[in-house]
């Protein structure tokens, strides 16, 4: 795909992985809009890379079919949506509520269904849809219990999305990707002794930066196969090997 002109929206984009991926479509030409619940942080993104900023919600839908509407007005249709908004809360089992987990699985999972049962509607033929996983989808962990079920349920949301969406020639696949320098993993990038702890696990031996996830998705969308859909694509260090 050419992603000049092609008009993106990147939720969650305000920073970390998000703004990684507004910044480089943006850079290759296409038209991005950051849909993000921070309004102060999206702006000031948006305005150093150039591109459109709306305040969204993913779990109000409202919120979201004012965002296609705005689209459908500006732009005629959507291309591209890259679904990397998500909420991770973590705590000691015996300490996570159901109002805890409930608003996690409310923002990442019911939220990423939202967004592309909202979206799909100002889509065409040769549209994409990316979801953005973890590996911890199939590698279970403690205290991020909500967390990584909602992402475990976005990849069956994946594959169910991808059979519908096919008969209207629209691809829908994911990227599971491993440790990354973003701000949602302030609790241990900011203590050395836990970054070294987290590169043993990792067979190449650093952890990742935002910039090198937001490479692989250009290059699903500019360099994969248009038959690839329903797929999750991984990029970990080879994290999900140990």
């Amino acid at each position: 795909m050419d992603l000049k002109q092609k008009t993106v929206i990147v939720t969650g984009g305000a920073m970390g992985i998000g703004e990684a991926c507004a910044k480089l479509l943006a850079e290759s030409g296409a038209n991005v809009i950051i849909a993000d619940f921070n309004e102060e942080a999206g702006r000031k993104t948006a305005e150093r890379i150039g591109c459109d900023f709306f305040r969204t919600d993913i779990s109000d839908e409202e919120n979201l079919i004012a965002l296609r509407d705005y689209i459908r007005d500006k732009y005629g249709c959507l291309d591209i949506l890259v679904n990397n908004a998500a909420k991770q809360t973590e705590k000691n089992f015996y300490d996570f509520t159901v109002k805890d987990f409930a608003s996690d699985i409310n923002v990442n999972l019911v939220g990423t269904f939202a967004s592309i049962r909202t979206f799909c509607e100002i889509m065409k033929e040769g549209s994409t849809i990316l979801n953005m996983l973890s590996v911890h989808y199939e590698q279970p962990r403690l205290n991020k219990f909500a967390y990584d079920a909602s992402k475990a349920g976005e990849a069956m949301l994946t594959k169910e999305t991808a059979l519908v969406l096919a008969e209207r020639g629209i691809t829908v696949n994911a990227i599971s990707y491993g440790a990354v320098r973003t701000p949602m993993n302030r609790d241990w990038i900011e203590h050395p002794e836990h970054i070294e702890q987290a590169k043993e696990k990792i067979p190449l031996g650093w952890v990742g930066e935002p910039e090198e996830i937001a490479s692989f998705v250009k290059a699903i969308l500019t360099e994969f196969s248009e038959y690839a859909t329903g797929s999750v694509f991984t990029i970990d260090g080879g994290r999900r090997l140990k």
